[in-house]
This record gives C-alpha cells, sequence and structure tokens, in this order.
C-alpha cells in the first residue's frame, strides 16, 4: 500500500513528460510532414535515394559513437558517476566522429561505387560530423530523462526537425538538388547537439573534465558491460533496420532507395519518433520502479504496451487502407510506389512501435547478453530476407514485403523476452518484500 500511494505522483510526471517529449516531436513533425510535398517536387527520387544511403549510414554510427555509455546515465546512483559516464561517451563521440572523418578520406570514393551513385561520393563527408552530433545528442538525452528534463528533449525535437527543413528547402531552391537534402539533414543534428548543450550548461550539468582519468577509467571499468556488450548489440540493433535499406540501395538502385525513404520519412519517422517520446519517459519510469519498487515492474511494462498497442493498430490500419492513393495526390504520380511501399511496411511499423520502447527492459535488468541474441537473430532474419529475395530475382516491392513481414516476427519475438524478463523481476521482488513479514511471524 506504502508503495502504491507514492507511485501516483511519478505516474502523472511520467504523463506530462510523454507530453513535454511528444509535443516538441509533433511540432517538429508536422513541419517535416507540411514541407515534404514541397520537397518532393523540388527533388528527384534518386535525390532522395542519395539521402536514405547517408542517413543509414550516419544512423548507424551515431548509435554507436558513446560506445553505449549514455545507456548506463539514468541508472547511475551517484550524479558524480553520471557526470562521468557523461564524460566517457563524449570522448568516445569525438573518437568516432575522427574515425569516421578518416575513413571516408580512405573509402568513400569505393563505397559510393558499391551503390553505383558516384555523385553520392563528396556527400559522404556529411556521415561523421552526423555521426557525432547523433552521439552528443544520445549522451545529453539520457542526461535529461535522469533529471526529469523532458522540456529540453521537446525542444530538441522541434528545433531539429525545423533546422532539417529550413536547410532542405532553401538548398532545393537554390538548385543544389543532388546534396541539399543530406546537408539539410546532418544540419539537423548540429542543430539538436546545440540544442541539449545549451541546456544542460544553463542548469549547471554541462560535462567538463573534472573526473581524473583515474576516476574515469575506475567508472569505465564499472559499467563495461555497455561498451562490450551493449555496444555490439546496439550495432546489431541499428543494422537490423538500416542494412536493409543499404541492401535495397544496393540492389535496386537509388530510385527505389528514394521511394523507400520518403515512405520512411513520412510514415516512419514519425512514428519513430513519438515512440522514442514515450520510450525516453518509460526507461525513466521503469528504472526508478526496478530500484525502488521493482514489484511493480510488470505492471508498467504491460500498461505502456497496451497504450502503445492502441495507437499503433490504429496507424497500421489508416496506412493500409489509404496510404497508395494518398501518396499520389499529395506528392505527385512519380511517387506512387512509395504508397505501396507503406503498406508493406505497416505491419512492422506497428510492431516496432510496441516492441521497440520496450526492448529497454532488457537494459535496465541488466539482461545485455539476452539483447545480444535478438539484435544477432533479427539482422540475420531480416537481411538475409531481404537478399535472398534479390538474389532470386524478386521486384522492389516483393523485397519491401520481406523486410517488413521478417521484421515484424523479430519485434514480436523482443517484446515476448521483455514480457518475460519483467515477469520474473516482478516476482522477485513480490517475494523478497514479503520475506521479512515471514520471519516476523515466525
Amino acid at each position: 500500500m506504502r508503495w502504491r500511494t507514492s507511485a501516483r505522483p511519478t505516474l502523472s510526471a511520467g504523463r506530462r513528460g510523454v507530453i513535454s517529449v511528444a509535443a516538441g516531436s509533433a511540432g517538429g513533425q508536422l513541419l517535416a510532414l507540411a514541407a515534404a510535398p514541397l520537397l518532393a517536387r523540388l527533388y528527384r527520387p534518386a535525390d532522395f535515394g542519395h539521402l536514405t544511403v547517408v542517413t543509414a549510414l550516419a544512423v548507424t554510427i551515431g548509435t554507436v559513437a558513446a560506445l553505449r555509455f549514455e545507456m548506463a546515465i539514468p541508472l547511475a546512483e551517484r550524479e558524480a558517476v553520471a557526470r562521468a559516464l557523461v564524460t566517457l561517451g563524449l570522448v568516445a563521440v569525438c573518437a568516432t566522429g575522427g574515425l569516421g572523418s578518416v575513413l571516408v578520406l580512405l573509402t568513400g570514393d569505393e563505397v559510393a561505387r558499391w551503390f553505383d551513385q558516384p555523385e553520392l561520393a563528396p556527400w559522404l563527408w556529411v556521415v561523421p560530423p552526423s555521426a557525432a552530433a547523433m552521439g552528443v545528442v544520445l549522451v545529453l538525452n539520457q542526461l535529461a530523462v535522469r533529471h526529469r528534463r523532458y522540456g529540453a528533449i521537446g525542444r530538441r525535437n522541434l528545433f531539429q526537425s525545423a533546422g532539417v527543413v529550413v536547410t532542405q528547402i532553401v538548398a532545393g531552391v537554390a538548385g543544389l538538388r543532388t546534396g541539399g537534402l543530406t546537408l539539410g539533414f546532418g544540419f539537423g543534428q548540429v542543430v539538436a547537439a546545440v540544442v541539449l548543450l545549451r541546456d544542460a550548461g544553463r542548469r549547471g550539468a554541462a560535462v567538463r573534465a573534472d573526473h581524473g582519468p583515474r576516476r574515469l577509467l575506475a567508472v569505465a571499468r564499472r559499467y563495461r558491460r555497455f561498451p562490450l556488450l551493449m555496444a555490439p548489440s546496439g550495432l546489431l540493433n541499428i543494422l537490423g533496420t538500416q542494412l536493409p535499406v543499404l541492401l535495397i540501395a544496393f540492389w535496386y538502385g537509388s530510385t527505389v532507395a528514394g521511394w523507400l525513404g520518403l515512405t520512411q520519412r513520412v510514415i516512419a519517422m514519425p512514428a519513430a519518433l513519438v515512440a522514442s517520446a514515450v520510450a525516453q519517459v518509460y526507461l525513466a519510469e521503469i528504472a526508478r520502479t526496478a530500484r525502488e519498487a521493482p514489484a511493480g515492474s510488470r505492471r508498467v511494462f504491460v500498461s505502456a504496451s497496451r497504450k502503445l498497442a492502441l495507437i499503433a493498430a490504429v496507424s497500421a490500419l489508416a496506412v493500409v487502407v489509404g496510404a497508395p492513393m494518398a501518396f499520389s495526390l499529395v506528392f505527385g504520380p512519380q511517387w506512387h510506389s512509395s504508397g505501396s511501399f507503406a503498406q508493406a511496411m505497416a505491419v512492422f511499423m506497428a510492431a516496432q512501435f510496441i516492441a521497440s520502447p520496450l526492448s529497454q527492459t532488457l537494459v535496465v535488468f541488466e539482461r545485455q547478453g539476452l539483447q545480444l541474441a535478438w539484435d544477432v537473430g533479427r539482422l540475420v532474419a531480416v537481411a538475409g530476407t531481404v537478399s535472398l529475395v534479390a538474389l532470386l530475382g524478386g521486384s522492389p516491392l516483393t523485397a519491401i514485403w520481406a523486410f517488413g513481414v521478417a521484421g515484424a516476427l523479430a519485434y514480436g519475438v523482443g517484446w515476448l523476452m521483455s514480457l518475460r524478463v519483467v515477469t520474473v523481476a516482478s516476482r522477485a521482488g513480490r517475494e523478497s518484500r514479503s520475506a521479512p513479514q515471514l520471519v516476523s511471524q515466525s
């Protein structure tokens, strides 16, 4: 009874957090969606294909740029340890950005030839700074989650989308067709990092080198499972969604990749941002529950699952029914294939919307090995399915359907794994809570 009383304000704070983050995300996505018809006429499908390749590479690198030290920031019991983790994460980001620049210098032309897009080569230089900025955002975002500064996260989402849209429109009007979309993407990541850096500075949480090497090394050893297990797992996780996109660009060319890119921009990315808003708040709440009242963990997980499932079901139905007609009407007949791709991806996006935010349950309960096994299985299943369809001569739409179905099944398995972990944790919490009562009665 004591726990239930203390949980009410926390749940209310959680709802306020969702609203704060979702408001910024919604504002940014309204800008992006409003600009999409104009961008679809300023740029060719092949231009969107170049953006798709650059985005996939930057997101893949940026996701693990901080070596996943950022995932431990909300879990640290002491603020000094959390700040040391922030420092470790930013050092890793700088190293990753430098290494990425060297790789582009050495292999940029070869990568462009792999995708049969020689005009892509100069724009690959956008990848390293974009990935580094994404790493900074991930680190400072988790610091904001720890302190429940959800308003800062919402502002970041809004200004990031505004930076992307304005830059892409200005570049398109100026005639910079090949790289305008790519420049806009990179500029948006930098804007997001600057917003969070300024907020951290105002709050007195700016990251400074106030930890000596010995202290940082001790914290790195304490949380070594995150770079050793969670970084490979995070890389495999993001490859599960980005590698099939790169494979589609490799097998079917830049135009097909562009159709898929617009589909993701209009359908998948708004859903991903809303899911990200929920994930950030869910992480804070499930981490607090795991520390203070583990018996309630399953209830938090199931409640979040129900709310996400309702939104996902309605959204997927709307996409299946109206996507082809809507894409042709709003973006023009050359984008009709994007509507068909959206139908093929509807179930996948619904499953991802539900399972992805809740997969952090495995991190909170330190089941990194289980997360790694799931990431490996999903990557093999999804990338293998897409490659098999391409090798057998299947059409691009068939490959997208294969991507969607395989990904949806993988996310279903991931949700069941998280449910199992949180159920075991809740049972253990109830048993430990009742143990003192049994001792006193005896």
